[in-house]
């Protein structure tokens, strides 16, 4: 159910809105041929064309992605910040020439994302002070680190340069440990209980010479000479030791010392300077609506309440005697939802895929041509992390992957397998991602773009979808199909409740005990992402997946028995991601369309 990493990364870090941002619009040839561009189209062809290369040039992401030489590691200084935010500021000023009355369906589309993204980057900036860069989720660190280890060695030249980028590792993380001083001159420090994550992450990468991830072993280095691998090497060893893992634990022994002895028992942003703000802020962005804390409270007790007569309407169905909470221990405890091995877990994975994909042309026009499949997280990572993520096809590795969590096989049951794989791969993440970036017909900004609450919204949908198409045949896996949404439902209760209405965490502790399956190890790491790693991530899910629903509902009563379920998902995933509110007038495009057809 998780997010692929750079998203779940990126929608913390306050750069979130500009990573995604820029494009060239293009016309289509027969556009291009038929009719000049108008003077509002030219000037956004110039502004996306400058923010596409702004992008290209600063994301780390999409320069792994592509392939592309980085040269620095991620810059956390409010200087560099400015230096975003005023670019974000120069776009808006460039658009402000723009008269949206003479740009085609799509163009529009394309003006209002950077509009909407580039007026969230603005504003991040007033909340810099407010964004910890030591979390697992958040870090930049891990983006850090997948530049070295999906760094490829070519020729003798790359080894220089990777050297050269790994001599500027302490100095990054000198910047973090900068900030967290910056921050705890302010009361700004991360909840006590958050730090029993934070160091044993940190911790995991410090290391000695050939044990360290920095390390670059022979496997990697077959086109290099030996004489020039072995230097190459012992100059590894050499930085390593003397300068990437001394600034690590430095790191460490400051967190350890004054910073944890004054962290608070308390969580939630709320008890930040600006932190309800900033909260508020994240809960737009993260959701795209306008819709306040205390609203989004409400919908998800309301919702848990519906999900949690849905689940009691199939325990009587089964013929379960006991009563619903009885019901619930008895899904988390037998040993017949529980895999035996870290095997298993990906099996059954991939017969829920083999299963699906026999329905797919029933529901779809297109497929995306990148493969995928499952395969198990590094198990390094595990411990700091709930669940596990989807990772999307990228130039090294051309095959998107739902990476699972393997360890503690008695807290991950398979009840809900089925449900959240339909999520994470097909039709959900891998869906809408692929299927974004294989079309050409898009800008190159809109094929690399993402909002929470579509990527989310979506996925939730899907793997709904699976029941429309006959599958969930087991009343266990819909069950968990069930739980699944219930467990997004608590999410907009205590997400809301410790960020804002300054619920302790053992209430939100309590609260999610008495409602889900995760065992209290997945609720105790999953109540501290909420409330202190991601703060309103977790909110695009299930308010996404709400208007997904209501889309549909919509096109389906304006269409009536001109409704095709084929088109319908082709108007959701075929112009990529956007703004909920965007594309809820996109959808009243393709509505007035599909009727206009009709008529012919």
């Amino acid at each position: 159910m998780e997010l692929n990493k750079r998203r779940i990364i990126l929608s913390a870090c306050l750069a979130i809105c500009i990573i995604f941002l820029g494009t060239a619009c293009k016309k289509t040839p027969q556009e291009s041929e038929e009719q000049p561009l108008s003077r509002s189209s030219e000037i956004l062809k110039e502004v996306a064309d400058d923010y596409w290369n702004f992008m290209l040039e600063e994301s780390i992401y999409l320069r792994i992605k592509f392939g592309l030489k980085i040269e620095e590691l991620p810059d956390i200084t409010f200087p560099y910040a400015k230096y975003q935010t005023a670019f974000a500021q120069s776009i808006l000023d460039k658009l402000k020439e723009i008269k949206i009355e003479e740009l085609s369906h799509e163009e529009s589309i394309t003006f209002e994302i950077l509009k909407w993204d580039s007026r969230n980057s603005v504003e991040s900036l007033k909340f810099y002070s407010l964004y910890i860069p030591v979390t697992p989720y958040a870090s930049p660190i891990q983006m850090a680190h997948r530049i070295f280890t999906t760094f490829e060695f070519k020729e003798k030249g790359d080894c220089g340069h990777y050297l050269n980028l790994l001599k500027k590792y302490p100095l990054f993380i000198e910047s973090i440990q900068t900030k967290l001083e910056e921050q705890f001159r302010k009361s700004i420090i991360v909840p006590r209980e958050e730090l029993d994550l934070v160091i044993p992450f940190l911790s995991l990468f410090i290391k000695e010479g050939s044990q360290s991830q920095f390390y670059v072993k022979d496997e990697r280095l077959e086109v290099i000479d030996d004489p020039d691998r072995n230097e190459f090497q012992q100059d590894l060893v050499r930085v390593i030791n003397s300068e990437v893992k001394p600034a690590l634990e430095n790191l460490v022994k400051f967190i350890k010392a004054d910073y944890r002895k004054k962290a608070p028992d308390a969580v939630g942003l709320w008890q930040y300077p600006e932190g309800r703000e900033y909260y508020k802020y994240l809960v737009r962005v993260n959701t795209t609506l306008e819709l306040s804390p205390e609203e989004i409270h409400e919908i998800g007790l309301e919702h848990v309440k519906k999900d949690n007569a849905k689940l009691d309407e199939i325990r009587k169905t089964i013929g379960f005697k006991g009563t619903l909470d009885e019901f619930r221990h008895f899904l988390k405890t037998d040993s017949r939802f529980f895999p035996k091995t870290p095997e298993e877990i990906g099996d059954t994975f991939t017969s829920h895929m083999n299963a699906m994909s026999k329905k797919i042309d029933s529901f779809f026009l297109r497929k995306p041509k990148a493969p995928y499949g499952v395969k198990r997280l590094d198990p390094e990572l595990e411990g700091s992390m709930t669940f596990g993520y989807y990772q999307a096809p990228t130039i090294s590795e051309p095959k998107g992957y739902y990476l699972y969590n393997g360890s503690n096989l008695n807290e991950r049951s398979l009840v809900w397998a089925e449900g959240l794989i339909y999520h994470e791969l097909a039709p959900g993440h891998h869906f809408h991602i692929a299927l974004q970036y294989e079309n050409e017909a898009l800008p190159e900004f809109r094929r690399e773009n993402s909002h929470n609450a579509y990527t989310e919204g979506w996925a939730e949908y899907a793997s709904w979808l699976g029941k429309e198409m006959g599958l969930y045949q087991d009343s266990y896996s819909l069950c968990g199909r069930y739980m699944m949404d219930m467990f997004l439902s608590t999410r907009l209760v205590v997400d809301t409740g410790m960020n804002y209405l300054e619920w302790p965490r053992s209430r939100a502790v309590k609260f999610m005990k008495a409602h889900l399956l995760e065992s209290a190890t997945q609720i105790h790491s999953e109540s501290l992402r909420y409330s202190t790693d991601i703060p309103a991530q977790a909110l695009g899910y299930k308010l996404g997946s709400i208007k997904m629903f209501e889309l549909r509902d919509k096109v389906e009563r304006a269409l009536g028995d001109k409704f095709d379920i084929r088109k319908f998902h082709d108007a959701i995933l075929g112009s990529g991601s956007m703004p909920i509110p965007i594309l809820e007038r996109h959808i009243d495009w393709f509505i007035e369309k599909e009727l206009a057809s009709s008529k012919k």
